[in-house]
């Protein structure tokens, strides 16, 4: 049995390195569909549903392409349910099977297996399992953002940078910092970020932030194509989210500052870091986020908008698309996206 392998970093050349001793083995997607044992995947726009348990059936699409000799990437786009949407950086491809795993969570897979012109299979996301079913409508729609894999100074393990397809136009980039709690979410909000046409560099989870972590990556976005250096932002969570701002009220910061901060459920204001958050909502350029509506977070929301004592900065709740929209709408303030 011959298992083959695209990842969307990979290089040509790097992909023949891999393929090296097997003949004929050159992407032919188009005359691969419908063959029984076909080795490259068919490409296309596959459009279908996604089966919710007790629910009706949502709207799914799966864009195959192929870009290039040697590279292939997938994307799954449910528009009513954007938090399952995702580019994957890694397709696999073997006995009619594909599989893809979304970023930053292995474990939410998509495996969907070849019938004719129709994918069948199940989306994976922690222990529910959705049933799909997906049939070819035509070529793929163009791609809005791409993925990939990057080292960047900081936590070990690698950063994720979601950048649009696009890179004519300048545009709004963040760093985001998650912790090991808001790491699960945080692939969703880059997918929704970079949907919208923002560059979004996603870094290890940890506990903790220093500030040569905080310039290595605003460095990093700053020397990406398609980013505006002057509108590289800055998006910690959890107990990340006043470590920056200690970080950056008391002009610790060795290199430029970004031009605006997102703190995504920060912990409740204190005695300590009261003094910060104030100094920090100066700038104005300042937003608040909590994915959560219960009475705890109400009252942690508001220490925090007392806290920043601006009225130009912002602290938003919620839960979804909603929140997601606000978020998007608050960012567009900072620089209309392309």
């Amino acid at each position: 049995m011959r298992v083959f392998t695209y990842t969307i970093r990979c290089r040509f050349g790097a992909l023949l390195v891999l393929l090296a001793g097997l003949a004929g083995c050159q992407a032919q997607p188009e005359a691969a569909s419908g063959q029984a044992g076909a080795t490259h995947p068919p490409t296309g726009h596959f459009a279908g549903t996604l089966d919710v348990p007790g629910q009706p059936a949502l709207r799914a699409a799966l864009e195959v392409r192929h870009p290039r000799p040697g590279h292939y990437d997938a994307e799954l786009v449910v528009p009513t349910a954007p938090s399952l949407s995702f580019v994957a950086d890694t397709l696999d491809f073997a006995q009619n099977t594909l599989r893809l795993a979304r970023p930053g969570r292995a474990d939410e897979t998509l495996t969907l297996t070849q019938q004719g012109d129709f994918w069948r299979g199940a989306l994976a996301v922690d222990s529910v399992t959705y049933p799909v079913l997906l049939l070819r409508r035509g070529p793929a729609e163009p791609a809005v953002y791409r993925v990939r894999r990057d080292e960047v100074a900081g936590p070990s393990g690698q950063a994720l940078l979601f950048s649009p397809a696009d890179e004519t136009l300048p545009g709004v980039a963040l760093a985001v910092f998650p912790t090991s709690d808001t790491a699960p979410g945080a692939p969703a909000w880059a997918d929704a970020l970079a949907r919208e046409g923002y560059t979004v560099l996603l870094l290890p989870a940890a506990d903790t932030l220093v500030p040569p972590h905080l310039t290595a990556a605003l460095a990093y976005l700053r020397r990406t194509p398609g980013v505006d250096t002057a509108r590289v932002g800055a998006w910690a969570a959890g107990t990340r989210a006043p470590l920056l701002a200690t970080m950056l009220a008391e002009a610790t910061l060795g290199g430029p500052r970004p031009a605006f901060v997102v703190v995504q459920g920060a912990p409740p204001p204190t005695a300590a870091t009261r003094p910060v958050w104030r100094t920090l909502a100066r700038s104005g350029h300042v937003l608040g986020v909590y994915e959560a509506t219960d009475a705890s977070t109400v009252r942690t929301a508001a220490d925090l908008r007392t806290a920043l004592a601006n009225p130009r900065t912002r602290v938003l709740r919620g839960q979804g698309a909603g929140l997601v929209e606000a978020v998007v709408g608050w960012l567009r303030e900072q620089q209309p996206p392309r």
